[in-house]
């Protein structure tokens, strides 16, 4: 297993990857490193040029281990358009199941950005519930970036 951190526009990133797969994206408190390794550095670039609004899709190979609710909400959650929102209310009638359900599946996910649980918002559109350092403010900084990207 191997740590990157980089400095961002959002503040220090971490990149895990295992078995040649990203295995974790998040903020971090941890101060920025160095790494020769190929995958953390694309990836990394990647993220930058996402935030930089000059990407809308991270391509990287990824992996993570959830039950299979998890995963089939994980998976919904890749089919957001850049830019847009949906509510736990939402995601939970398309999978049949509740909102809080919904939110605990978001709480388990270690992909940042890469897997958007930043675009699911309150049924009154209010922020709620993010699980990275900085909790809402990163949520927020996340949605303004894609919703100021020129189409």
């Amino acid at each position: 297993m191997s740590s990157y951190v980089f400095k961002s526009i959002i503040g220090n990133i971490e990149l895990v990857s295992s078995k040649n797969r990203i295995i974790a994206v998040h903020r971090t408190r941890k101060k920025p490193n160095k790494t020769e390794d190929k995958l953390l550095k694309r990836s990394a670039l990647q993220i930058k040029l996402y935030l930089a609004r000059k990407r809308r899709s991270l391509s990287f190979p990824t992996s993570q281990i959830g039950t299979k609710f998890q995963n089939r909400v994980w998976n919904y959650l890749k089919r957001i358009p850049y830019g847009r929102t949906t509510t736990y209310g939402d995601i939970a009638k398309r999978l049949r199941t509740s909102p809080r359900a919904v939110g605990s599946a978001l709480g388990r996910n270690n992909l940042m950005m890469t897997v958007p649980c930043h675009r699911v918002v309150g049924s009154d559109g209010k922020l709620t519930g993010f699980t990275s350092v900085g909790g809402l403010s990163t949520k927020r900084n996340l949605l303004n970036i894609e919703q100021k990207t020129k189409k």
